[in-house]
């Protein structure tokens, strides 16, 4: 249990932190007899009017268009190239650049220009089915499933290797669906190595390894 004071005092923090939820819901806390600790805490959503919650969008140009659609497509075109910069640079790692020749730096910002191409084709295949995401949360979320790869030794002492994909989350699925693959990249694989290739393999890395 804790102290009652304590218990408001969050809440309140919750309620400065979420100014435009907190109205919407009724917290109760029960104090214990003596009235210094909560014993329980519990809140009920208040049901509002829904024109309450409704905004005004205002948009200011100096552009002499006086269609409102057209201002609203121009806005979002500059709210796309905006949100294409912002891409580059944080999601793709565009910059900074670390290279020290003109041919590696060219290099590095082909490789952004064509990341963000695969970037922008996956997106715009989503939005047809109403997925906005971004694509920090679009990476986020397809994260969620794995690769797992288990080895074991028989009893011939060779090396086996299984490799499956984790099931898919349900959002997952979506975004596989809406892309038109499978849930599941690959099928299982399964490889075996005998002890003697195996041990070969092993001095090799060593003599790479020592070697440079």
């Amino acid at each position: 249990t804790k102290k009652l004071e304590k218990v408001w005092e969050r809440i309140g923090r919750l309620k400065e932190k979420y100014p435009s939820v907190h109205r919407l819901y009724q917290i109760h806390v029960e104090p214990d007899e003596r009235g210094i600790h909560a014993t329980s805490i519990s809140w009920e959503r208040i049901e509002a009017k829904s024109e309450s919650r409704h905004g005004e969008y205002f948009l200011r140009t100096s552009l002499s268009v006086h269609n409102e659609e057209i201002t609203w497509l121009i806005y979002n075109t500059i709210r796309e190239v905006e949100a294409t910069f912002r891409c580059l640079k944080s999601d793709l790692n565009l910059r900074p650049v670390f290279h020290k020749t003109d041919e590696a730096t060219m290099a590095h910002l082909h490789l952004g220009l064509l990341a963000y191409q695969l970037v922008s084709t996956i997106r715009f295949k989503l939005k047809q089915f109403g997925i906005t995401h971004e694509w920090r949360e679009i990476v986020r979320i397809m994260n969620t499933q794995k690769m797992v790869t288990t080895h074991m030794v028989n009893t011939d002492e060779e090396c086996v290797s299984i490799r499956k994909c984790s099931l898919p989350e349900s959002k997952v699925r979506i975004i596989y669906k809406a892309l038109g693959y499978d849930e599941k990249p690959f099928i299982r694989k399964k490889s075996v190595v005998p002890q003697l290739n195996l041990e070969k393999n092993i001095y090799a890395v060593i003599q790479g390894i020592s070697s440079g």
